[in-house]
């Protein structure tokens, strides 16, 4: 199969990560992105162990770490401060469970992983036709011709709007904010997530003493005032919070803050039809709980290239994989789904009972949750993509 010749549309993470790994075992891969920059403004993205592990299976792993700051633990906090829980899996493998870079460094380093020339920006594709060979036309008014596509164009993917019309996004019920602090005035060392009545907000440290945050509000609909919230806003909904979140607000530039809404995808079945294949948020687009929307995107690369390897053909492969990876990301919601539910939680009677049953969870349960997670199945040296 290596002289096939595969397209991939979309250059963020689900896109390169794929491209790479494909092209680790000699495939002919192409990435299509329709912007002609890519992450403007920067912020901060936190890995989990499952995304470090991929790309140490794509043989990036080590520079990864050296652009960034890793952690084993994640600490629950309460809106006063307290510890409510503590993930702290320690691997046999000694692979960190949490790697915080700045979101422009990792695709930077990704996209220098590519072949030279198969990186193409400002190729906007408009539309596709499948006949013995797959036909991608662009919007200018170039065309390409490849032996499958595959879907990497996020959470409000084209290709899968054509392909399952009936598929569709659905608000989450949470707004998010996401910053950098350069210089903060405090010392942040540990990833914390705190949970409280008026929302979540987390913090992780970044390299050139840098501080990434993000902050999850329930909002009723998508369309509410809180996207015009300045600092001084969100300043007000954690007030009562505890240090240093007020001084990370205070001294967080408003141009260095980034609002969005979040959405999820009903669950789809199947994720590939004929040569066409949705990776990524296009396949599973979910909530963004510890980090497994760009981790779970390092996963679906470093299995399809496995089942292309192994496989004798793309619709095999495509199949074997299809398989495997609906019963991982089944795994996964299962693992999560206590903590998601949880973290629902905003009424003060209800979050003060939430905290103290977490409390009470021996350790060994959180991190047994957490190893579920972050350790992807098998023996890692058959993977190994070399």
């Amino acid at each position: 199969m290596n002289d096939a010749r595969i397209s991939i549309v979309g250059g963020g993470i689900s896109g390169l990560s794929t491209a790479i790994a494909l092209q680790r075992i000699g495939m002919q891969a192409e990435v299509y992105e329709k912007e002609k920059k890519i992450l403007e403004p920067d912020t901060g993205i936190i890995l989990s162990g499952n995304a470090i592990r991929a790309f140490y299976i794509m043989g990036l792993g080590s520079k990864l770490r050296e652009c960034g700051l890793d952690a084993d633990g994640c600490l629950l906090k309460s809106d006063s401060g307290k510890t409510i829980a503590e993930f702290d899996y320690h691997a046999p493998s000694h692979i960190p469970n949490y790697l915080f870079i700045h979101r422009s460094e990792l695709h930077r380093i990704l996209a220098d992983a590519l072949l030279p020339g198969s990186f193409h920006l400002d190729k906007h594709m408009i539309d596709f036709k499948t006949d013995e060979s797959m036909t991608l036309f662009f919007e200018d008014g170039t065309l390409v011709e490849s032996d499958c596509l595959i879907s990497c164009d996020g959470a409000a993917s084209q290709v899968r709007k054509k392909l399952f019309p009936d598929s569709s996004l659905v608000y989450s019920g949470f707004s998010c904010w996401r910053g950098i602090l350069e210089d903060p005035p405090m010392k942040v060392e540990a990833y914390t997530e705190t949970w409280g009545p008026r929302g979540r907000f987390g913090i992780a440290p970044l390299t050139d003493n840098q501080v990434f945050w993000y902050a999850l509000k329930k909002s009723s609909t998508e369309n509410s005032d809180m996207q015009e919230w300045s600092p001084i806003d969100l300043l007000f909904n954690y007030f009562y919070y505890h240090e240093p979140i007020q001084e990370i607000l205070e001294n967080t530039p408003p141009d260095h803050i980034i609002y969005d809404n979040l959405y999820e995808l009903k669950p789809l079945t199947p994720h590939h039809t004929g040569k066409i294949l949705l990776l990524g948020d296009s396949a599973h687009a979910s909530m963004p709980n510890i980090g497994q929307g760009a981790s779970q995107a390092a996963e679906d690369a470093v299995y399809l290239a496995k089942w292309i390897r192994t496989e004798e053909t793309i619709d095999k492969a495509f199949s074997q994989y299809e398989t495997h990876r609906q019963e991982r990301m089944k795994l996964i919601k299962e693992e999560m789904k206590l903590y998601g539910l949880a973290a629902r939680i905003d009424f003060p009677g209800l979050c003060s009972l939430r905290n103290k049953l977490l409390q009470m969870t021996p350790s060994s349960y959180h991190n047994a949750r957490l190893r579920n997670v972050v350790e992807i199945e098998g023996d890692m040296d058959s993977l190994y993509l070399e």
